[in-house]
């Protein structure tokens, strides 16, 4: 049995008006969308930064085998490459790296530029580079620096 409007209170409420319901609704599904576009957002960024590290890795890698002198003819075996695909295996983005060579002989120096591309989720074209310089002193004669001096 509800109580006769006169006995209640002043300024007790009875419930929730259908306009308050509807204001609440329209508050909470706007919140939903904008968080949903949140983790959209959030998702893609991501993927770009795991594309960005991955690319990182494989151009570090080129340069460390360089310079590392990996192939048997050494120094002199360090040139410009083609483009190549060297994708990981189980990669979902395809990368394709170049490498650009510039000699200095004066210096016994080479300038190696590697530069990877690869189409992100989106659909845009991207690119790194890394650069470096790389002396004609064979890695391994490295151990000599640690012998001892003869005197003279």
């Amino acid at each position: 049995m509800n109580p006769h409007p006169s006995l209640m209170p002043r300024g007790c409420q009875r419930g929730i008006s259908m306009i308050e319901s509807l204001i609440a609704f329209a508050v909470l599904a706007l919140g939903m969308i904008f968080l949903a576009r949140l983790h959209t957002e959030l998702r893609a960024g991501a993927d770009g930064a795991r594309e960005r590290s991955e690319a990182v890795r494989l151009a570090q890698l080129d340069i460390e085998q360089l310079l590392a002198f990996a192939a048997p003819e050494g120094w002199d075996a360090i040139a410009d490459a083609e483009p190549a695909n060297v994708t990981p295996p189980g990669a979902t983005t395809h990368y394709l790296r170049e490498r650009v060579v510039h000699t200095h002989a004066d210096a016994g120096l080479k300038t190696v530029r590697v530069t990877l591309r690869w189409t992100d989720r989106q659909g845009a074209a991207q690119s790194l580079g890394l650069q470096t310089l790389i002396g004609s002193a064979d890695p391994a004669l490295s151990g000599a620096l640690a012998l001892a001096r003869p005197d003279l």
